[in-house]
């Protein structure tokens, strides 16, 4: 029997230090808390084998006293092990240094012992059993004791603490070790009055830490992974769903369910799974990734990326395969929302011109038996609107014109804003209605026209003939064919053909020649005489005509309207008014201060020169009087912008200026305008009586403009006046000056001045 015991202590000391080689390979703090745990255990086990089997009463009574102070350190260890696993580093936190400084001392007073005997003494040493016999007087004897047993109960607390604070998966790992540190200090109270040799105390303490390693490092830990991973699994953002190697569906989470919906049937998880390895036969590997966009949550469309993975045991057997179903409607849905940003544009939510060059390109290659047409829209003057009526009235202005675009949705359509207030429509030419179109912009323009500005939406198609040109060469043909039209409000729609480029071609050779004509005078000043009945004249309006080193004299519509539709219009303005102001001081010094020359302001100089400031300092440059330089106006560049435009025209009135209405009836004058005009002069075009199909009505109303004219204090005069017939009647009705070829056509100031300077 004693042999027996005798081996069983020595192969529990065994495990003990395979636990602390085992803990001491973890390299973190909880498996150095254990090693040393075990190790002071295995220590503890050996002294105890000592104490136990070696005679002698000086050795046993050392052995004993060597054990009693291992346990002191051992409790110790537990006291660091029980930190590490529980994470109650605060609870310990005051009592390491001390409980350490007590169990130097207690070592050090029990190897005394061992010679003094003021704790215990062995009384005597038998076969069966060893009698120790307790100094119950002694004091340190009684600290012994109580640090030991107070610290069993601290642990024992702590775990019991951790146990009521932690969730259940926790509680679980902290019962098991606080079950078995309560049994082994529990049979230690039993046993602690035996005598006998066979003392089971070091026993258990020793199978205590075995099984402290075992709960450490092996059970509970797998337990616990087991149970977070289920719950990870259970509740993660992903769909996890298993199937053994024979496709039964061994697991799925709460997503899957949520996905598909099945009511926990597993046979038709199993069938979808069957469908998909018969459907990738051959194509199938050990782990693939594939997309899926139709499957619905709660009524959401929602985006997964699907992972496929079969895992394999160490024999390399089949031993489960598993999806994972990655949410990534969120990724999706901005990485679309993006691309939508990319390739829309914000306002209209039509595309933006480079994806609609894409588009197009593959559109007119995809379709090869297909006529297409390309049609580029435009609206005059459109930054005019924003100025005048704010941008939210411009922002509806193009939302209207975008829908006007995209009216007629098909699959071989595509419709774009280029930019500004330009669009671009492709699509064939059999489902071009240009009826339809006219339709659609008068509704337009009817809808944001009125008496202060008239909208004018002009488009120019483009036939695509050659489908590999540059879409933006084909954008620009149609732009051409707009451009075409951009003056005539009567027209909506214009064709592009051949000649229409040799135009566009010409147009930007002129312009660019425009600013070295300038700075070589190339520009030359005419007047075309206002003359009184008997065809003397005090006056005249200043024209240009371009005397071009090549192509001889060039007429204003050879370059009026392009260098407006370029904004170089107010270079050339400014050119001829300092022209004119020249001429008026030379005039004034020749005496001839009394002729005045009329000086026109197009609409657009009212948005880049500050026209109160120009003029006011030519007057002031030339010294001449601010009554010979008229300033003609058309009522177009009054309505644009009315109340800032009749500021400037006040201001430069009360300097002295006089105000022409230009081209009066030439445009959308009505006579209720002209109370609200302070103009000095009123220019009436004669092309309003040509327009008239009632020649007499016509006539009847120009009377009746110029008599109202002269109530209101304007003076009158008619330019365009070609026959004798014409001077009569305007005559007849008071008007008393004119301008037109039947007098003179606009001349050389040279010309003018041999006639008209007397």
């Amino acid at each position: 029997m004693r042999i027996v015991y005798g081996l069983g202590v020595l192969l529990e000391a065994i495990l003990i230090a395979h636990c602390a080689i085992g803990s001491f390979k973890k390299h973190d703090r909880l498996g150095k808390s254990v090693c040393i745990y075990e190790t002071l255990t295995f220590a503890c086990a050996i002294v105890f084998f000592v104490f136990t089997f070696v005679p002698g009463h000086t050795v046993t009574v050392l052995a004993k006293g060597l054990t009693m102070a291992l346990f002191d350190w051992m409790l110790i260890a537990l006291m660091f092990y029980t930190q590490y696993y529980t994470g109650a580093v605060k609870t310990f936190k005051g009592v390491q240094a001390a409980s350490m400084i007590f169990a130097v001392l207690d070592t050090y007073m029990l190897i005394e012992n061992t010679w003094t005997n003021k704790i215990f003494d062995i009384e005597s040493i038998k076969a069966e059993n060893i009698k120790v016999v307790f100094n119950n007087d002694s004091l340190w004897y009684r600290l012994h004791f109580i640090f030991t047993y107070a610290f069993v109960i601290l642990i024992i607390f702590t775990y019991l603490y951790m146990i009521i604070k932690s969730s259940r998966m926790y509680r679980e790992a902290y019962e098991a070790i606080a079950v078995v540190i309560l049994i082994g200090f529990s049979f230690d109270i039993a046993t602690i009055g035996s005598d006998s040799i066979y003392d089971l105390t070091m026993i258990i303490y020793g199978a205590m830490a075995i099984i402290i390693y075992y709960l450490t490092y092996r059970y509970v830990p797998n337990e616990l992974i087991e149970n977070m991973l289920s719950l990870v699994v259970r509740d993660m953002n992903n769909g996890i769903i298993c199937y053994d190697r024979k496709g039964r569906c061994i697991y799925y989470n709460d997503l899957m369910e949520a996905i598909y919906r099945h009511g926990g049937n597993m046979s038709v998880y199993e069938s979808k799974y069957s469908q998909w390895i018969e459907k990738l036969g051959d194509d199938r590997r050990d782990s693939m990734t594939f997309q899926t966009t139709d499957i619905e949550i709660n009524g959401e469309k929602h985006y997964f990326e699907i992972a496929y993975k079969r895992i394999y045991d160490e024999s390399n057997r089949v031993i489960c395969d598993y999806f994972v179903y990655n949410d990534r409607t969120q990724m999706y849905e901005s990485w679309e929302q993006e691309k939508y940003k990319a390739s829309h544009d914000s306002l209209t939510g039509l595309l933006n011109r480079d994806q609609f060059y894409e588009d197009v390109h593959d559109m007119v290659n995809k379709y090869h038996d297909t006529t297409f047409y390309l049609i580029c829209s435009n609206i005059k003057d459109f930054k005019f609107i924003n100025e005048i009526f704010g941008m939210e009235k411009g922002n509806q202005v193009l939302i209207k014109q975008a829908k006007l675009m995209a009216s007629n949705p098909s699959e071989r359509t595509i419709c774009a804003r280029l930019m500004n207030d330009r669009f671009a429509l492709c699509l064939p030419r059999e489902e071009f209605d240009e009826k339809r179109v006219a339709d659609s912009i008068k509704e337009l323009q009817r809808e944001f026209s009125g008496n202060s500005f008239h909208l004018h939406t002009y488009m120019g198609v483009y036939e695509i003939r050659d489908r590999d040109e540059a879409v933006s060469i084909m954008v620009d043909k149609a732009n051409i064919a707009a451009d075409t039209i951009k003056n005539n409000y009567d027209c909506c729609v214009a064709y592009y053909d051949e000649h229409l480029l040799e135009i566009s071609i010409e147009q930007r050779r002129l312009l660019g020649e425009f600013e070295p004509a300038l700075q070589n005078d190339e520009f030359v000043m005419y007047l075309q005489p206002q003359v009184k009945r008997d065809g003397a004249a005090k006056g005249a309006e200043a024209l240009v005509r371009w005397v071009h080193p090549s192509r001889g004299i060039l007429t204003p519509y050879a370059f009026i309207d392009i260098l407006e539709n370029a904004g170089l219009i107010y270079k050339l303005d400014l050119y001829i008014w300092e022209k004119a102001a020249q001429k008026l001081a030379e005039w004034k010094e020749k005496g001839y201060g009394s002729y005045h020359i009329s000086v026109n302001i197009s609409t657009k100089d009212f948005y880049i020169i500050d026209i109160y400031e120009t003029f006011t300092g030519l007057i002031n440059k030339y010294g001449i009087a601010a009554s010979n330089l008229h300033l003609e106006i058309t009522e177009t560049t009054l309505m644009t912008d009315f109340e800032k435009n009749m500021n400037i025209i006040h201001k430069l009135q009360g300097v002295g200026f006089r105000v022409e209405i230009d081209d009066f009836g030439s445009g959308y004058s009505s006579l209720n305008m002209l109370k609200d005009i302070s103009a000095d002069v009123l220019k009436i075009d004669m092309g309003f009586l040509r327009k008239s199909e009632n020649e007499v009505k016509g006539q009847d109303i120009l009377e009746s403009i110029i008599t109202l004219a002269g109530k209101i204090g304007m003076d009158v005069i008619t330019e365009g006046v070609e026959t004798k017939k014409q001077l009569d009647m305007l005559t007849m009705m008071g008007c008393h000056e004119f301008q037109g070829y039947y007098f003179s056509k606009p001349v050389p100031v040279s010309e003018f001045e041999e006639k008209y300077l007397v």
